[in-house]
């Protein structure tokens, strides 16, 4: 496979989800905030929490009392650094719409499981560190509905809904009921090649903005010949971690897939029997056999190697990417994309919002949700912190930040992860990003291609056998075909021989079923 990946045909926006699940629990019941119900008081989490100082009483602003949102958020910040963000939050949120909010940091996909099955009182979750995202949560009823009886998102989230892309909003639904919101992040997807900047301005290379694997080919021979103390391609993480450059719907798992978006094709296949894998796979053998890949990619325990001993890697693209990457490896980059912007369901709704079923306030929780799309002071303290500790103005316009004199950025106590709140586009950008970041943003997120199936959600439990024996097949192969360890025309065969035995084909068909009945329900 040499080719780019380009849009070839108009915009498609998706319609209901047609996932056969039942209706979340809680789900049409109000829970007012002026009820008496004990709620979140005493509730610690699992993680670290930053805690305002009044008790939680149940109370509504409405008589004179303070309710106390329990809000667990994707961040690694310092227990005393959240405490601070949580209070000055609380100092705004109090006046505005009666509640304080306790944060509560770094859960794991056990915690989140643990907590949301036991009820847990949270009012508000983002469950990216969920297995399944939101598939997941639909699946065990754990979201509360935002338009169901008590209709929260219309009552309390019309300023939420003002600046949600209508496409992006339509993958949070199912079967017509709305239960996430997306962030205002990345919404589509592009993907190529992060290259080091220091190496390719020294050997004078020009970097394409798009181009071909035989471009990147000859640009990692030559760092190759240059520098052959140096990997010319590392794994993006630990375990041979790969950003895949397929313009793709996985239609929830990968185990039938459309394989390009931009055919506007609605016929699911098996991925690992396309030309398109197999072209890959045989290409990154080649890779392997001229030492352009890290050896030992595959088994390797390190992340970090771009920042390290490593040339390039594969990775998703976005307007700002390059400063990311410079944040987390340390090392300037340059981009090479291989495919268009493109857009499926679980771009949009990945790590982004519910509130729980088991939230005392869940009208409460709306309305503090509703600000975190629209007030500018409220989202740049959750998502940078607090003023002259852990960011400071760049310049006297106030048009970007940067970190106080002496502070590492990821040591600040309170890393920025800007994209696991809903609304980065009200923050201030950093020093050295792009100052139009927010408009280029929305317009990469308007270019991208829709996958036909967008807003479609797979339910697997017609067929959860199948589905564990092919992913146990999938975990043996993939990784040691897609990094070029083993010779592809060999061991192709048997992939696609024990898959078929485990059951692949029963789960296309009922894949192909559920997708056809969903398209149906679209157009009616």
């Amino acid at each position: 496979m040499r080719k780019i990946w380009k849009r070839s045909a108009a915009l498609v926006l998706a319609g209901l989800m047609a996932v056969s699940l039942a209706a979340c629990g809680g789900g049409g019941s109000s829970s007012s905030s002026g009820s008496g119900n004990s709620g979140n008081a005493g509730n610690t989490g699992s993680g670290d929490s930053g805690s305002a100082a009044a008790s939680n009483t149940g109370g509504s602003s409405d008589s004179g009392e303070v309710v106390k949102l329990v809000v667990w958020a994707l961040n690694n910040a310092e227990t005393e650094d959240a405490a601070e963000v949580a209070e000055a939050v609380s100092a705004i949120t109090r006046e505005k719409i009666g509640v304080e909010i306790q944060l509560v940091n770094a859960q794991d996909a056990e915690q989140i499981q643990l907590a949301l099955t036991s009820g847990e009182p949270i009012d508000l979750l983002n469950y990216n560190n969920l297995n399944g995202q939101l598939t997941a949560i639909l699946r065990n009823n754990y979201a509360y509905p935002l338009d169901g009886d008590d209709d929260l998102i219309h009552n309390y989230g019309q300023g939420a809904l003002s600046v949600i892309a209508p496409a992006d909003l339509e993958a949070c639904r199912y079967n017509g009921t709305l239960y996430a919101l997306p962030n205002q992040k990345d919404t589509s997807r592009s993907a190529g090649f992060a290259m080091r900047k220091d190496i390719v301005d020294e050997l004078g290379i020009e970097v394409p903005e798009y181009g071909t694997f035989d471009d990147m080919h000859d640009i990692l021979v030559k760092v190759h010949e240059a520098h052959p103390e140096m990997y010319p391609v590392v794994s993006t993480w630990a375990g041979g971690g790969f950003q895949q450059p397929w313009p793709i719907d996985p239609l929830g798992d990968n185990l039938g897939v459309l394989p390009n978006v931009f055919d506007d094709s609605t016929t699911v296949e098996n991925w690992y029997a396309t030309d398109t894998y197999h072209d890959f796979c045989k290409m990154m053998y080649q890779w392997n056999q001229e030492g352009l890949i890290m050896p030992d990619i595959t088994t390797s325990t390190e992340n970090g190697l771009f920042g390290g001993n490593g040339f390039s890697m594969f990775e998703n693209w976005k307007p700002g990417k390059e400063y990311e990457v410079y944040k987390s490896q340390g090392k300037e980059c340059v981009f090479m994309k291989v495919v268009e912007p493109h857009k499926y369901t679980s771009l949009p709704n990945g790590n982004s919002w519910i509130i729980p079923y088991c939230s005392p306030h869940p009208d409460k929780a709306m309305q503090f949700w509703d600000l975190m799309y629209t007030d500018a002071d409220i989202a740049n303290l959750l998502v940078n912190g607090i003023e002259g500790k852990h960011w400071v103005w760049a310049d006297d316009a106030h048009t970007c930040i940067t970190t106080p004199e002496g502070v590492d950025p990821n040591t600040s106590g309170y890393p920025s992860v800007d994209w696991s709140w809903p609304n980065q586009q009200l923050t201030p950008v950093w020093e050295g990003v792009d100052p139009d970041l927010w408009d280029k943003l929305n317009e990469f997120n308007e270019s991208g291609h829709v996958s036909p199936a967008h807003g479609f959600f797979w339910n697997s439990d017609e067929v959860m056998n199948q589905v564990t024996n092919c992913n146990n097949v999938v975990s043996e192969y993939n990784n040691s075909l897609i990094w070029g360890t083993v010779d592809p025309d060999a061991t192709i065969p048997q992939f696609l021989a024990d898959l078929e035995a485990a059951g692949i084909n029963d789960i296309i068909a009922a894949k192909q079923k559920q997708l056809d009945e969903f398209l149906a329900n679209k157009t009616e």
